[in-house]
């Protein structure tokens, strides 16, 4: 993602479609443009722990990915995962494909698949977590596709359209070496 009037734009008009906010932000907390330069400027401009992407398919902008240590964030937020044992070379991904239309068509987890391979070849991650709802059952699916495996229910680990829901923690760790 680029500190550009067009990135943020493009995700104002994503995180705007109550058909992404379902699964992602919640449709009670849309983010118009100025929301979104606020939320994810740091990020792009390299002020924060997160890595912000923008998923593409024909050199087309189709969705959103973000991926942080979990070392680098806060000792709370970090601490919410709940992992038994060391974080350190753990990292977290975030997703969504941001055109519905697309939706179910394996986008994400190529995206995410190829994600994790270059956290693993180029950042030496140890594992790599996600925490999709557990009532998000198509990104359920996409996760373990790549690999990922449930670990454990985190409950009311999520504040989503005023209630705390619960997410499940989900993890793939780094293959051994042939």
């Amino acid at each position: 993602m680029r500190d550009d009037p067009s990135d943020y734009e493009l995700m104002a008009r994503w995180l705007t479609d109550l058909r992404v906010l379902e699964f992602f932000e919640g449709r009670d907390e849309p983010h118009p443009l100025e929301r979104v330069r606020a939320k994810y400027g740091p990020a792009v401009r390299g002020h924060d722990a997160v890595t912000p992407c923008l998923i593409a398919q024909d050199g087309r902008p189709i969705g959103y990915l973000q991926f942080y240590r979990l070392d680098d964030l806060p000792t709370d937020e970090r601490d919410a995962y709940r992992l038994d044992g060391d974080t350190d070379g753990a990292w977290a991904i975030d997703l969504f494909i941001g055109e519905p239309e697309l939706w179910g068509k394996g986008i994400g987890t190529r995206a995410l698949r190829a994600t994790v391979g270059y956290l693993f070849d180029e950042r030496s991650a140890r594992q790599v977590v996600i925490d999709p709802q557990v009532t998000n059952a198509r990104a359920i699916r996409c996760y373990e596709k790549v690999g990922f495996q449930k670990v454990k229910v985190l409950e009311g680990y999520e504040l989503h359209e005023g209630e705390w829901r619960d997410n499940w923690l989900m993890v793939l760790d780094r293959p051994p070496a042939p």
